[in-house]
């Protein structure tokens, strides 16, 4: 399909949100869902006790989602508001239907974060408008986002999904930047807008002994899609051969954050962790990946980041991890002494998790008013 061709296509699936609307359209997609959920709502004959809906979780490759999904987890666990039940993205509408006749008023709906705002990932904004139809009663609470629309398309797409969140009346959104929120303030006029942390800048993780060994050598995480701002592979050649003075050819190593294959919920936690533990088994890391970027502070390990097509990286640096030395921010021309300068930074890589705790206290505020009405 072109380009324009897929430009059309999208503005008409735009249409038919609009027309037949973002929840009900769940029964042309996924008919057999919308009656399985409808079936046990009838069977359960009772609303469900539980405090926080967690929406929209993935399974799919990307590692740095699947990372949010887990951190969420772990956040709302830490801030121990009630009970929560969640849902992956791959069950949407069967348990949309089902939830939203079993769910209790003062529960909050709490939708997975990520940099999936705007025209370059169009789908899943048309399917939280989707959740946000289907729960007309609850508050909706969206994780740290990135704002992304561009073009014909992201203003179009933008004006339904602020018509959406203004018609709730109940909306939270939360940016992950601060070049987001200014945008989102502006984007969302009568839309509560925050500010936050990634939520993965908070998540501690917890290794077993035999994932984690003596650091060693180097390790490249780059982007391979449309989000990637380096080009050429006269950077490649460049950090390898910067990596290659100081650790030998044999210990520069590739990796990414996109796993073989979708995950079961299962594993999903396993996968995440068996990624973090390659990051802290690295002396360095250099990348061009958000989550490259925060991986390597959770874990404490020395990072020199590039920016990426829709500055996230740069953003997220500049706002929350621009105060510890062993993470830095480089051009093409800055790498060699950025890359020198986090390698001195050995014995001074502490990361704080209480401060990017604190760092999201709005975020429990916001769910934790809405409950205790």
């Amino acid at each position: 399909m072109s380009t324009s061709q897929n430009s059309l296509f999208r503005f008409a699936e735009l249409a038919m949100f609009r027309l037949i609307g973002a929840y009900r359209i769940g029964w042309l997609l996924d008919r057999a869902g919308m009656r399985k959920g409808k079936e046990k709502a009838k069977a359960a004959k009772t609303t469900e006790s539980f405090s926080i809906l967690l929406g929209e979780t993935p399974l799919y490759r990307n590692i740095g989602d699947l990372a949010i999904a887990v951190a969420q987890e772990s956040y709302l666990e830490h801030i121990d508001l009630g009970g929560v039940k969640e849902y992956v993205e791959n069950d949407r509408w069967e348990a949309l239907t089902y939830y939203r006749q079993t769910i209790q008023s003062n529960a909050v709906i709490v939708l997975q974060g990520g940099g999936n705002m705007g025209d370059r990932y169009f789908g899943l904004d048309l399917k939280r408008a989707g959740v946000v139809e289907a729960f007309p009663n609850n508050r909706i609470v969206i994780m740290p986002q990135t704002s992304d629309y561009n073009g014909k398309l992201g203003e179009a797409l933008l004006k339904y999904m602020r018509s959406v969140y203004i018609k709730h009346g109940d909306v939270h959104i939360f940016a992950r930047e601060r070049r987001s929120y200014e945008l989102m303030k502006k984007q969302f006029r009568g839309v509560d807008v925050q500010l936050s942390t990634d939520i993965v800048m908070t998540y501690h993780p917890e290794f077993n002994e035999s994932q984690i060994g003596k650091r060693h050598g180097s390790l490249v995480v780059l982007r391979k899609d449309g989000e990637k701002l380096l080009d050429g592979d006269g950077v490649k050649s460049l950090i390898v051969r910067e990596l290659s003075q100081v650790f030998g050819n044999d210990s520069v190593r590739f990796s990414d954050t996109i796993f073989d294959r979708s995950v079961t919920l299962q594993e999903r936690r396993d996968v995440v962790l068996n990624k973090l533990a390659e990051f802290a088994n690295a002396e360095v890391v250099v990348t061009d990946r958000l989550h490259g970027m925060i991986f390597s502070a959770i874990t404490g390990t020395p990072c020199v980041a590039f920016d990426n097509a829709n500055h996230k990286v740069s953003e997220s640096y500049n706002a929350w991890l621009k105060e510890y030395d062993f993470i830095k921010l480089a051009t093409p021309d800055s790498f060699p002494d950025m890359l020198r300068s986090v390698l001195s930074s050995h014995g001074s890589t502490r990361y704080d998790f209480d401060s990017m705790m604190q760092r999201c206290e709005k975020i429990r505020d916001v769910i934790k008013e809405y409950i205790s009405r």
